[in-house]
């Protein structure tokens, strides 16, 4: 009995693990329930942008439809715009930049198919501090440019959950 227990401990417990995490309601990070009247959406905004790359992938990572006219969909998103800044958080002894606070905002507004403002310019930011090291300025460099895209992938994550949130307003 010891022996079999032994050979399939791991997956057994491996299956237990499985079905508390079921139960408990995890999901994976990233994963939204949209409903599926909101599954047909136009994006509008510059589509060489990063921040807007990151909304669509987000919107069809869900599976909703991003359409090409406003006129195919109930709502609009519209990104305005993007705005990076980059300020000095603290100094060292010597007075020189020890960490840099970087900042990032989207304007977006919604609207429905016929063009009513919904929400008007509204502006979402999130903030990040990290070190900054004179000595290895590539490493620093790097970090900067991979604080700034999780930041626009946290930006993407609030405006869709603020899209849900309109949509549940909506709603007769």
């Amino acid at each position: 009995m010891i022996a079999v227990f032994n050979r399939q401990g791991p997956v057994l417990l491996l299956i237990a693990l499985l079905a508390v995490l079921s139960g408990c309601g995890f999901q994976l990070r990233g994963a939204i329930a949209i409903p599926d009247e909101l599954k047909v959406l136009h994006l509008a905004g510059d589509k060489n942008t990063a921040i807007y790359q990151a909304v669509a992938q987000i919107l069809q990572s869900n599976e909703v439809e991003l359409v090409d006219s406003p006129d195919q969909a109930p709502y609009q998103i519209k990104i305005v715009g993007e705005k990076l800044s980059r300020r000095s958080a603290s100094l060292n002894t010597r007075a020189k930049i020890e960490e840099y606070e970087l900042r990032t905002t989207l304007t977006y507004s919604i609207s429905d198919s016929e063009g009513n403002e919904l929400i008007e310019p509204t502006a979402i930011f999130t903030e990040r501090t990290y070190s900054y090291d004179e000595n290895n300025v590539n490493a620093t460099t790097a970090e900067e440019s991979l604080l700034r895209q999780e930041m626009r992938e946290n930006l993407a994550a609030q405006l869709v959950r603020r899209y849900l949130k309109l949509a549940e307003t909506q709603a007769p």
